[in-house]
């Protein structure tokens, strides 16, 4: 029973016999009432006729007219005086205990001009009796036209068979709709909840069909779009821990290898001796970038990494900036300034953290003389309504259109044999981007082949 299907199509099968067992009882009592008030009405129609034509005649025996009205008439008819003599009667004989007990049904009525009944005689029979009252030679009475119930429940019981024969042709009729729909609406969720299994289990490439524009179609695309999603993550994953593995295999190699050289004396020169030393140190630097980057980053990701917001002066850290670099780019024989700095105070104020600033413009030009072999890097700042912008352009070798989406993702590299060649952890850029964000601002990227690249920074700025 924990089918769903079962669960809906019982669901809808118990809602059509709700419907249909009240329908039922209900046209029941509307055909009942409608036959038997068409039985009063013809019983009072020709009581009345039989009345008038009694009262109305200008017969000297007025008791000749009510023979010949028994005599005509098509209906059970009795003709009775008050005193319960029966002057005529058609189509059936009443006894005298039926007499007796109809008189008493008429006193009792006490109706001036005619009285309506049921009516059961002494064999059990019962009728739907009319009276209206006449005169016979001076003498009260009443002319009485019955009408047989039984003929009435005969037809009720005909229509009832029509019901129940339609009732339960509804039943089977809606006993296969109930399958088809259930298994219908049923068939989209047990597809999620089989997808959602093995999505579970890690089959990320699971895939639901649904092109319906319902709240199931929503479902399904929101249960596909998770899987691309976890899949991606997953991939991430992956490569994430293969690029640390192999960030970490480098230097690890190198450090080892290289210190056991020295360890057993096996250099030629002193130089060679230096040289290897150089190594090391580079190495074990390099890996000590990769170990903060990675820290960082995990802080980042936890919650956990604290900033510190406060008035900070935009120029003043772009100058930092251009002297701690300079020498670093005067290696490459790069010319690195600042233009356009911002000559109003106010307008050279943010919100933030001068040591994370510092650090994200520092990777920033440091990327720039990395990947520049000629020319110059530039920084320049412009206020713009709420915000200051910050650009760091360079004239180096750029990077593809498509490859500017993925930039800032952990470990990725443009031309991955050319970017290590350059060094680096691959994390840089990635860490810009959330210490940005971190403090409410943005960072954009526009670069071309062969003519250089352009970050920009956009910070919100405070009043002073």
């Amino acid at each position: 029973m924990n089918r769903i299907d079962i669960k809906l199509g019982l669901t809808i099968l118990l809602l059509l016999i709700t419907i249909i067992l009240p329908l039922g009882f209900v046209m029941n009592q509307i055909f009942y009432g409608f036959y038997v008030s068409q039985a009063q009405e013809e019983t009072h129609m020709l009581s009345s006729q039989y009345a008038n034509l009694i009262n109305d005649s200008t017969v000297e025996n007025r008791l000749e007219v009510v023979e010949v009205a028994a005599k005509i008439s098509n209906q059970k008819m009795i003709a009775l005086s008050d005193e319960g003599e029966v002057w005529a009667q058609s189509n059936f004989v009443m006894s005298h205990h039926d007499t007796e007990y109809l008189l008493d049904l008429i006193h009792s009525a006490n109706s001036h001009h005619y009285m309506t009944n049921s009516f059961e005689d002494s064999d059990g029979k019962t009728y739907i009796a009319t009276a209206s009252h006449i005169n016979v030679n001076n003498a009260k009475g009443h002319v009485i036209v019955f009408s047989s119930l039984e003929s009435i429940i005969l037809s009720i019981k005909n229509v009832q068979n029509f019901l129940k024969l339609s009732a339960i042709g509804a039943l089977f009729l809606g006993i296969g709709l109930t399958y088809f729909i259930s298994k219908k609406l049923s068939q989209p969720l047990v597809s999620m909840e089989k997808a959602a299994r093995q999505i579970s289990k890690g089959n990320y490439n699971t895939r639901i069909v649904q092109k319906s524009g319902d709240e199931l179609g929503t479902l399904a695309r929101a249960i596909n779009d998770l899987a691309f999603s976890l899949q991606r993550i997953n991939d991430q994953r992956r490569e994430f821990f293969a690029n640390i593995s192999h960030e970490l295999r480098t230097p690890m190699t190198y450090l080892k290898g290289y210190s056991k050289v020295l360890r057993e004396g096996r250099w030629k020169t002193e130089e060679e001796r230096n040289q290897y030393l150089e190594i090391i140190d580079h190495e074990a630097t390099r890996l000590t970038y990769l170990v903060n980057d990675l820290f960082d980053l995990a802080q980042m990701d936890e919650g956990r990494f604290n900033l510190e917001h406060k008035k900070v002066n935009i120029n003043e850290i772009i100058k930092l900036v251009v002297k701690k670099t300079a020498y670093k780019a005067l290696e490459q024989n790069l010319k690195i300034e600042y233009l356009g700095e911002l000559s109003d105070k106010d307008d050279s104020i943010v919100l933030g953290d001068p040591l994370r600033l510092e650090q994200v413009l520092i990777n920033l030009v440091e990327n720039a003389i990395k990947y520049t072999k000629e020319g110059s890097i530039t920084i320049s700042t412009v206020s713009i309504d709420e915000n200051i912008k910050i650009k760091v352009r360079d004239t180096g070798i750029g990077m593809e259109e498509d490859e500017l989406p993925y930039i800032f993702e952990r470990f990725y590299r443009v031309e991955k044999s050319r970017s290590r060649a350059f060094g680096g952890t691959g994390l840089g850029l990635s860490i810009v981007k959330q210490l940005i964000e971190l403090q409410n601002g943005t960072i954009e990227v526009e670069s071309t082949v062969g003519e250089g690249t352009e970050f920009t920074i956009i910070l919100p700025k405070i009043s002073d």
